[in-house]
Order: C-alpha cells, then structure tokens, then sequence
C-alpha cells in the first residue's frame, strides 16, 4: 500500500510540477524540492523496520558491528547524495550535480580506508 501513497504522491507532483513550469519556474523549483521531501519522509518511515532488522543482526554478530555500521553510512551517503544530484539535474544544474556525486566518492573512500587496511592485515597474517 505504501507503493501506491508514493506513486500517487509522484504523479500529483508531476502534473504540478509539469504546470507551474509554464508560468513560474523558481515557484515550480520549491514545489519540487518540497515534494521530493514529502517522499523522502514517507519512504523513511518504513526505513525504521530496516533499522530494527539491522539492529537485530548487529546484536547477534559479536565483533561485524562497525562493519554493519560502516555499510549504513555508505548507504545513506549514496542515497543522500543520488537524491541531491537528480534535484540539481532535474533544474538543468548538471555542473553541481556532478560535484555532489564527487564529494560523496571521496567521503565514501575515506570511510572505507580503514576496511581495506584490516583487510590487508588478515590476507597478511593468512599468507604467513
């Protein structure tokens, strides 16, 4: 049921959207970004299931806890900064787009560093 709310939200947004570009397009740029939350905000209701799941898993996995972590981070700067970049191209920015999605790899990088330092040490200690 939550499907049909969000593809309700999403067709009435677009023939408002699709609308307001005839005659006002700065008005038709906040209707978009104040839709896109709408939708951001319904879908992140049902993300509290996921995270209970998540949190259930992490208790039951003795030492995978900050790797559970670090995957949630990944995946929620991948989402944040995907959600961002389609704004920016949506409104012919593309320039801005592209930088946003280049700041996301460098922060997913940075936080994937670590990993692949404990994961040099295990293929290390495996060799010898």
């Amino acid at each position: 049921m939550v499907m049909f709310k969000i593809a309700g939200i999403c067709v009435a947004l677009l023939v408002c959207v699709f609308v307001l570009r005839q005659y006002n397009l700065t008005f038709a740029l906040i209707v978009t970004v104040c839709g896109a939350a709408v939708l951001f905000l319904t879908v992140a209701r049902q993300a509290s299931s996921v995270v209970s799941y998540v949190d259930d898993i992490t208790s039951t996995l003795s030492g995978s806890s900050e790797y559970i972590q670090l995957m949630l981070k990944v995946l929620g700067i991948i989402l944040v900064s995907q959600f961002l970049s389609d704004i920016c191209r949506d409104n012919g920015e593309g320039t801005i787009a592209s930088v946003c999605e280049i700041a996301a790899k460098v922060i997913v990088i940075t936080l994937v560093l670590p990993l692949f330092d404990s994961v040099i040490k295990i293929v290390t200690e495996l060799v010898k």
